[in-house]
């Protein structure tokens, strides 16, 4: 292989297979990124066998051919080269690779391409384009509230939905959950539990794409395909829980309040609430008054909101992360606090000026107060 590639367009390639790079495990090669030239393209592939990524960038090619590198070393060697400049890539004998840039150069042993598991990207099945600002907006107010670890693995995926042209994707996690809808041009139907980290490596990719990504769904993968990079996914087995199932309308109070005033005001609060193991705030609230109340050894914290209130007064406690990983990523000016009781899930909802306020449902269970 001898090629020469701008360093913007190495950088970026090997910033987006990164993300799928194994950072343990039993097949050393998959510590390494798989890089090949042909037809004019560098062609970067990593996989850990549950997520594989592929991006194709332009280059010069004077030989063609491919060599697996170490992922870290590269990727730490190519990011502090001088941006814009040309970077010269040559493999001699022995899974030598060298690397140079201006007056820097790097010998890099690799691996056999040959040795690489023959990952294939191939995906066939349901195939159909989406928007990639609708996909980004659907999994940037989801993933996060996906399990981390969890005895069923099912929850650590969101459930992927489409039926009656609406996308929906559900994410939960036993305390709280998320729920969005987007509406989209394909009338087929889908049902699948895609992994949360997926998703969340799809975000990272689209956030400069400002066009369409297609998605093709098979039995057992997902694949996206946004621009020159394509992911490919397991999918997970096993069956969601009815999330339907889970969403009441039966309030007894609702609230609605400047997303901005009680963002801020649980932020403080929670400074003290982070040495509880529940990150414990507690609203009191009456009348059209919201008194939010942390407290630990070092002190405690009071702030007081005006709402608008329909219903009883209440107190009610909250882990103070799950209000604020909702409040973090939603962009209207106002929301409203369902509340069933103070023992009974909260169903947080955008108040919104075109009344898609049902689009968008955030439940997440109190925490128990003495």
């Amino acid at each position: 292989m001898k090629i020469k590639i701008n360093q913007n367009e190495l950088n970026k390639s090997i910033n987006i297979v990164q993300k799928a790079v194994s950072a343990r495990t039993p097949l050393p090669i998959l510590s390494g990124i798989l890089i090949e030239a042909k037809d004019n393209m560098l062609i970067l592939t990593a996989t850990d066998l549950d997520l594989g990524i592929k991006t194709y960038s332009p280059c010069e090619i004077e030989e063609e051919g491919s060599i697996v590198v170490q992922s870290k070393l590269i990727g730490d060697f190519v990011r502090k080269l001088p941006p814009n400049t040309y970077v010269f890539i040559e493999t001699k004998e022995n899974n030598n690779m060298e690397i140079k840039c201006l007056n820097s150069e790097i010998n890099i042993l690799g691996n056999s391409a040959a040795e690489y598991p023959d990952n294939t990207f191939d995906n066939e099945g349901e195939s159909f384009k989406i928007k990639s600002e609708v996909l980004k907006n659907l999994i940037k107010h989801t993933y996060f509230a996906a399990a981390q670890e969890n005895i069923k693995p099912i929850f650590t995926g969101c459930l992927f939905e489409i039926k009656n042209n609406l996308c929906t994707i559900v994410a939960l996690d036993g305390y709280r959950m998320a729920v969005k809808k987007e509406y989209i041009d394909f009338d087929g139907e889908i049902s699948i539990v895609v992994p949360s980290k997926t998703l969340l490596e799809i975000l990272r990719i689209i956030e400069e794409n400002k066009d369409e990504t297609e998605i093709i769904v098979s039995e057992s993968h997902i694949s996206f395909k946004i621009e020159s990079t394509i992911i490919i996914s397991n999918l997970l087995e096993g069956k969601f829980i009815d999330y339907e199932g889970i969403i009441k309308d039966n309030y007894v109070s609702i609230l609605k309040v400047n997303t901005e005033d009680i963002k801020e005001s649980i932020e403080r609060a929670s400074l003290l609430a982070r040495d509880d193991k529940n990150n414990l705030i507690i609203l009191d609230i009456k009348d059209f008054n919201i008194q939010i109340n942390s407290a630990s050894e070092y002190g405690n914290v009071e702030e007081n909101i005006s709402v608008e209130k329909e219903g009883e007064n209440m107190k009610i406690g909250f882990n103070s992360k799950y209000i604020l990983d909702y409040l973090k990523v939603i962009d209207s000016d106002m929301i409203s606090l369902n509340l069933i009781g103070k023992n009974n899930p909260c169903f947080i909802k955008e108040e919104r000026e075109d009344n898609n306020n049902e689009n968008y449902i955030y439940m997440v269970l109190p925490v128990r107060i003495s």
